[in-house]
């Protein structure tokens, strides 16, 4: 793995690549986890055969990967991963997410709206209920895309830890205000789950999704200005080092 910002990595038998992102505290800059993305720029166009290798390969990078993932707080940081409903279904890509269930209270699985088959919820939501119940984290991804099915939908269907708002949908509503956004924070929020924002790029993203009740942040903002290894990542305006002494104080 690079020690690079984003943090990247690679499989050294069939060269597919990765990156993390950082999914950052809005109220303390603390990095509370990592997504763990395929491609080192954006996600590959693969074939089925070509995905099932590719999570048989996380299968074994995982495992080494988690000690390193540790935000400034010194907690063990947790490991954001994609799959979406035809994957979950995967006999293949199953059997590799399951032999990670010795690390699943550190694995967040996102539920994206890819390849959603309406006719096969039920079967994927009883995947996802089995996944639970072996201490995996559930995400529900892309809320607001426009695209598939919509994500508050799958937020409704499965009580999930963390529910995520599409970058695009925000970055198309940055200009209306935080009240704007406030009413869906507090819906998602309303069943325990913690709200995360993506592509949020600038010191104004970042006040915009502090002020609509989001918990957490991701995108460019920290992974453009942080510090190589991804830790201690600064809320805009607090230079790390307030960050940490408040954190000494309290």
């Amino acid at each position: 793995m690079k020690n690079s910002n984003p943090l990247q990595g690679a499989s050294p038998v069939t060269g597919m690549k990765y990156r993390l992102e950082p999914i950052v505290d809005l109220l303390t800059g603390d990095v509370v986890g990592q997504e763990l993305l395929a491609g080192d720029i954006a996600c590959p166009t693969w074939s089925e055969a070509e995905w099932r290798e590719w999570y048989a390969f996380l299968a074994e990078e995982i495992p080494l990967l988690l000690p390193d993932l540790h935000p400034c707080r010194g907690q063990p940081g947790l490991l954001f991963l994609n799959l979406d409903g035809h994957q979950l279904l995967d006999w293949h890509i199953a059997g590799s997410i399951r032999s990670l269930r010795d690390h699943a209270r550190r694995i967040v699985i996102e539920w994206t709206e890819q390849h959603f088959h309406d006719e096969k919820l039920v079967d994927v939501l009883a995947k996802l209920n089995f996944l639970k119940g072996l201490g995996f984290r559930i995400a529900i991804d892309d809320i607001g895309a426009g695209v598939g099915v919509d994500g508050l939908g799958r937020a409704g269907a499965v009580k999930a830890s963390f529910c995520k708002i599409d970058g695009s949908y925000f970055q198309a509503i940055r200009d209306k205000g935080p009240d704007y956004l406030r009413g869906l924070c507090q819906h998602l929020s309303h069943g325990g789950a913690r709200v995360v924002v993506e592509w949020v790029e600038t010191e104004a993203d970042y006040r915009l999704a502090l002020a609509a009740g989001a918990h957490l942040g991701q995108g460019w903002f920290w992974t453009n200005s942080g510090p190589a290894d991804g830790v201690g990542l600064q809320p805009a305006g607090l230079p790390c080092a307030f960050v940490e002494e408040k954190g000494a104080e309290g």
